[in-house]
């Protein structure tokens, strides 16, 4: 009795499908639905925008402190960053003086409302700093004595714009330095202190082997830090410090109390001029809405990239 032999070109095989549309319109239903939501009543108030004139008005009026947000968002966030990192090699020191003053800024900032600190650093800090550099108040800078710290007064006359010809003239006043920098040091020293508990956390998490691996191939306890700890530890800490800008971008909000012209602070001018408080404040919402969803994913999908890396590894 003979055998015919079957081809597996003769079976009947499913092809392999490129992309499994139930399972993938499932996981969007069941996991994405919210963004999909999110998506319509965009586009809906793209086009009531897009059709009003008042809207348009409102947005032109609006859109322009986009720059400062941003603005202030990135710089305080990589001086928050800086500090941060700072601290918290502070933190895990074993020199008391080095952990009990990074343990005491890290309190101290984290304990007042971020408001509070703001109006201390615009209003407080900042004339008391101008007034030891020149020696004297914004009442006697008609006619100025020596400044105390004449280095540092010329060289913060130039940065903030003071022409050269009236630098030896004149002496640095607070109003010469912008609300907007003010502002900016007051968000990074307080979103300074949240950092410095995660790089700590995400320090701590590398285990002691990986440190004492790297001093037993010759490595400085810096250049272990630089090359093997921190690599690892910043990878672990990334979707935490993505949380963190976005949490950062939303309370640049409250720079509208010193009148730094970011979105919140034209939202209300615009609509205490106009008496159009439901259109600013829509319009507002739309553009922050927009802002941090995106970042939220965009911290959402570094997660699951690490976390595939991690299973991979």
């Amino acid at each position: 009795m003979s055998s015919t032999r079957v081809t597996p070109s003769q079976l009947d095989v499913p092809s392999r499908q490129f992309l499994d549309v139930r399972a993938f319109t499932r996981g969007l239903i069941q996991r994405q639905s919210w963004f999909i939501a999110f998506i319509v009543i965009d586009v809906l108030l793209v086009y009531a925008i897009s059709t009003s004139p008042v809207l348009i008005e409102t947005w032109n009026y609006i859109v322009p402190g986009i720059s400062a947000t941003m603005q202030m968002t990135m710089v305080s966030f990589l001086f928050a960053m800086l500090f941060g990192l700072i601290a918290a090699f502070g933190r895990i020191s074993k020199n008391i003086i080095i952990y009990n003053l990074s343990t005491f800024y890290v309190e101290i900032f984290r304990g007042l409302p971020l408001l509070v600190i703001i109006l201390i650093f615009a209003f407080v800090i900042t004339p008391g700093f101008v007034d030891w550099i020149t020696g004297a108040g914004d009442e006697q800078a008609a006619a100025p004595a020596a400044p105390n710290v004449p280095f540092l007064d010329n060289l913060l006359q130039r940065m903030v714009g003071v022409p050269e010809e009236n630098i030896d003239t004149t002496t640095l006043r607070t109003r010469d330095i912008d609300p907007m920098w003010r502002i900016m040091f007051a968000f990074a020293l307080t979103y300074g202190a949240f950092m410095t508990e995660v790089f700590r956390a995400g320090i701590e998490s590398i285990g002691r082997g990986q440190m004492e691996a790297a001093r037993s191939l010759g490595m400085t306890y810096l250049q272990a830090m630089r090359y093997v700890i921190l690599p690892q530890a910043i990878r672990n800490v990334l979707p935490a410090l993505v949380n963190n800008f976005v949490f950062l971008l939303k309370d640049t909000s409250l720079a509208s109390v010193v009148a730094v012209p970011e979105i919140s602070y034209l939202t209300r001018q615009y609509s205490s001029n106009r008496f159009r408080y439901p259109e600013g404040l829509l319009i507002l919402a739309f553009i922050y809405a927009n802002l941090t969803i995106l970042l939220s994913m965009a911290a959402y999908y570094l997660e699951r990239r690490l976390q595939a890396d991690k299973r991979e590894d």
